[in-house]
């Protein structure tokens, strides 16, 4: 249903419709070509395409993102980090005493990568679901209470506050998910942390075992690298 108020001519090449209306337009194209559309692309897959579409690259919680808005600033450039030259706020609880006001991404699960690793922030987070399958999350709130949310065409709008633990997995038999995320006060990895299997067993002890499978192997603590590719 919400397809249909963007519903375009699948007579313009897709180059053209990049090229006139923007990567964003150029993927709601995609999704109106339906069977069309691999024929279209050689083969590729249409989470590969998207992906290069949209210039997305792999995240460090799996999947991939862009950056396309942070307050004031140009986005990608900070890699990550709150970018002093944008629009701030007041943050004195936070490292460094400040953040940009607003951030959003693209974000996309394909089936070749297909979980978010478990993650806890402090900013709220609103994920806008934009195109393919389910993303199906599982949340543990700051009082130990753990719940399902599915994000995809019938619920396309998803709250997960500041300080919750969150993981998600792309539905079974999704093509792929394409969502948007925006954080605020916006993203900064020094308010960002893997969870690991004890942190895991200390917030749900009872579902341990069932969620333990969404914990990053070898978690990482610097991210500089994923923007250099």
């Amino acid at each position: 249903k919400m397809a249909a108020s963007f519903q375009m001519s699948t007579a313009l090449p897709i180059v053209a419709i990049s090229a006139a209306c923007g990567a964003l337009a150029a993927v709601l194209a995609m999704r109106a070509l339906g069977p069309r559309f691999e024929k279209r692309t050689k083969g590729a897959s249409a989470a590969a395409v998207l992906a290069k579409e949209l210039g997305l690259i792999p995240h460090p919680e799996g999947g991939y993102f862009l950056e396309t808005y942070r307050a004031g600033a140009a986005p990608m450039a900070s890699r990550g980090q709150t970018d002093t030259t944008g629009a701030l706020i007041s943050a004195p609880a936070r490292e460094g005493g400040t953040r940009n006001s607003l951030t959003s991404i693209y974000y996309l699960l394909t089936p070749e990568s297909p979980r978010q690793w478990w993650a806890n922030n402090m900013s709220d987070h609103v994920h806008y679901f934009h195109g393919g399958g389910d993303l199906v999350y599982r949340v543990i709130e700051k009082d130990g209470s753990l719940h399902t949310h599915t994000l995809g065409p019938a619920c396309p709008q998803l709250v997960v506050r500041g300080g919750s633990y969150k993981c998600a997995q792309l539905a079974p038999g999704a093509p792929y998910a394409l969502i948007g995320e925006a954080v605020a006060p916006g993203f900064d990895f020094r308010d960002f942390k893997f969870v690991t299997i004890a942190e895991l067993l200390a917030l749900a002890p009872a579902h341990a075992d069932e969620l333990a499978g969404w914990v990053k192997p070898q978690p990482e603590t610097q991210f500089d690298e994923y923007y250099k590719k």
